[in-house]
């Protein structure tokens, strides 16, 4: 296409159309995301609820005489985050023996809880944890990682907090454990494993985990 005159200043309209196909589709266009006079759209976060959308591009030149008219559409699909979840200290850590032990977790977040739809949905916590007797080793968990060494005593912690209390002294000196934390809302969950060895007069280390948005 040509145009032979020069003072045509294109015309740019960005729309967006919510597309719901449970059933019938239904079409909603969004007035409120209508960007005119602009090359690129730009969509900020958490402004588009989960689902499927209908972005068109529409471009006029005006003349003296017919109007010349463009559109290109394009299908997009928004989705929720993953979870994140995670268990401070690393995968592997030392505790002392013989107190209490806490077992944080606060770092864990859903990257999408200021979304409404996702607020009505309750988010959910579980610890839990399988202890071993002194004679299993780091070196079982680092090696067998398909599947948990046999001999373990399993418990499930149904627990609203993201810190949990261990004592130790219930335990005996050397004894182990699996850690396992996990995060669920909706059809959305994410887990976390720490292995714990508790040994008397342990010097406590942790590894500090700073999440981040990029």
């Amino acid at each position: 296409m040509e145009f032979t005159e020069t003072d045509c200043t294109p015309e740019i309209y960005w729309s967006v159309t919510n597309v719901q196909t449970a059933n019938t589709p239904v079409y909603t266009n969004l007035d409120s995301l209508k960007q005119p006079k602009t090359s690129v759209l730009k969509l900020e976060k958490e402004v588009l609820e989960p689902g499927d959308y209908i972005v068109c591009l529409e471009v006029k030149m005006p003349s003296k005489g017919p109007t010349f008219w463009v559109s290109d559409c394009i299908v997009i699909r928004i989705v929720l985050p993953e979870l994140i979840a995670y268990i401070a200290g690393g995968e592997f850590r030392t505790i002392p023996y013989g107190g209490v032990e806490i077992m944080n977790a606060s770092v864990s977040d859903d990257p999408a809880q200021n979304m409404s739809s996702v607020n009505v949905i309750p988010l959910k916590v579980t610890w839990a944890f399988v202890r071993y007797h002194s004679e299993i080793t780091f070196d079982i968990f680092q090696t067998n990682t398909q599947a948990l060494p046999a001999g373990g005593t399993y418990h499930k912690i149904g627990n609203l907090d993201y810190l949990l209390s261990l004592d130790t002294s219930l335990f005996r000196n050397g004894d182990m454990a699996l850690i396992m934390f996990k995060l669920t809302r909706g059809t959305r969950t994410s887990s976390a494993f720490q292995v714990i060895k508790m040994v008397t007069n342990a010097v406590p280390m942790a590894l500090r985990y700073i999440h981040c948005n990029i």
